[in-house]
């Protein structure tokens, strides 16, 4: 992965926070999400984890749909933020930022899910960085070096 991906390039940043803001994700999973979909989305989030800074929660809410609305148009996830007021300063543990991601793989495949969830959590990335997150649009070829990155990681 290139030195200027922007995944590489949010580690160098530092956030100030109150001791009310944890890093890593916080998950939930709508009852519906078989197990096995639980894991291997759970297997990727400690793969980001342990690998990639994460100095503010970030909330993912996986949701049992095929895709989610925005307005007229259907995505595979949505990403909720609150600029920051003093940046770099965080310190409103009700201000975390959200994923919302879709995850049914009836007709859709895991890795096409990960790529979705990669969009999202590059945008977080784009948020850290105080960057517009509304004129940000993750670059393909970033989406695909990191899902190809996991792949390569995951045991057999």
């Amino acid at each position: 992965m290139r030195d200027n991906h922007l995944w590489n390039k949010a580690q160098s940043i530092k956030i100030e926070k109150t001791d009310a803001i944890i890093g890593g994700f916080d998950v939930g999973f709508d009852h519906r999400i078989p197990e096995e979909s639980k894991d291997f989305l759970m297997d990727f989030v400690y793969w980001v984890e342990d690998r990639f800074q994460i100095p503010v929660t970030l909330w993912v809410d996986f949701k049992y749909n095929h895709y989610l609305q925005d307005g007229n148009t259907r995505v595979g996830y949505k990403f909720y933020w609150v600029d920051f007021k003093d940046y770099p300063v965080f310190s409103n543990p009700d201000d975390i930022p959200v994923i919302e991601l879709a995850v049914r793989t009836e007709h859709c495949s895991r890795e096409k899910i990960l790529a979705s969830f990669i969009e999202a959590i590059s945008r977080y990335y784009a948020w850290l960085t105080n960057g517009s997150v509304n004129a940000f649009a993750p670059d393909p070829k970033d989406v695909e070096d990191i899902l190809q990155a996991y792949l390569q990681d995951r045991p057999a």
